[in-house]
């Protein structure tokens, strides 16, 4: 025998006997809404970063892009108020021979060289002509992993003067393709032979040339950044400050 019970009708609304409900116990169920990941963070997302660096182009993950656009947004949003730019370089009157700071030198050169992602190659250019050369990298020296772009013809420029030779722009050479196509909206396309056709391994290219630069006698100052520039008559004074607190002295005559 089967029992049944009916509803009862109060105020026009069905109402069942707490011995029985239509659709049994119901659970709760809380959503949290998500923003729907954009294009630009899924592609971006799927980049491998792990090789990440700093000096140019080093930081290219999506985290870094969101860092980049705060920046942009607090520089947009800034008052109108400007603040004065912090001194990096004086002049000195007088000689150096005659300063305080004679009996400080640590080591003297003819040029430095500030950030060493790309002034690795103008510092080995120097350095393989017999000056004494400095370079000033604030982060490790080394390459970001995603490749470079460039012509063969401007690679063999630099095998002109000394920092490359041919041997290593096929060791860091990571692909080549000809032709390119390059498309203009209403013109048609145009193909072109030789041009940005290597993809070149900055993590390599980069290591190569430092490797060049440390054998030529240049010195490479890694986690130091500018903190002031003193120039006098006869040299200037280069204050480096190291990503841990430490001061050094270097001077340019």
């Amino acid at each position: 025998m089967a029992l049944q019970l009916q509803p009862t009708v109060r105020n026009g609304v069905f109402q069942y006997p707490s011995a029985i409900r239509p659709f049994g116990n119901r659970k709760k169920v809380f959503f949290k809404a998500q923003a729907t990941p954009t294009r630009t963070q899924r592609i971006m997302e799927g980049i491998a970063v792990s090789g990440e660096v700093g000096g140019a182009g080093g930081a290219y993950s999506y985290t870094a892009l969101k860092r980049l656009d705060q920046l942009l947004s607090k520089i947009c949003s800034a008052s109108a108020v400007v603040e004065e730019p912090q001194k990096v370089v004086s002049s000195v009157p007088g000689s150096f021979k005659d300063s305080e700071h004679v009996g400080n030198s640590e080591e003297m050169f003819d040029v430095i060289v500030c950030g060493g992602t790309l002034g690795i190659f103008i510092a080995t250019a120097l350095s393989s002509k017999g000056l004494r050369v400095g370079v000033v990298e604030r982060n490790v020296l080394k390459g970001r992993e995603q490749e470079w772009n460039i012509s063969r013809k401007e690679l063999l420029e630099l095998v002109e003067v000394g920092v490359l030779t041919e041997d290593d722009i096929e060791e860091a050479t990571a692909a080549s393709f000809n032709p390119n196509r390059c498309g203009f909206e209403g013109k048609g396309d145009i193909w072109v032979q030789g041009i940005l056709n290597l993809g070149v391994s900055p993590v390599k290219l980069v290591e190569i040339v430092k490797d060049r630069f440390d054998s030529l006698g240049g010195v490479t100052f890694e986690g130091f950044s500018v903190s002031n520039i003193s120039v006098y008559q006869d040299a200037a004074v280069c204050l480096l400050t190291h990503k841990c607190g430490y001061l050094r002295m270097h001077f340019i005559t």
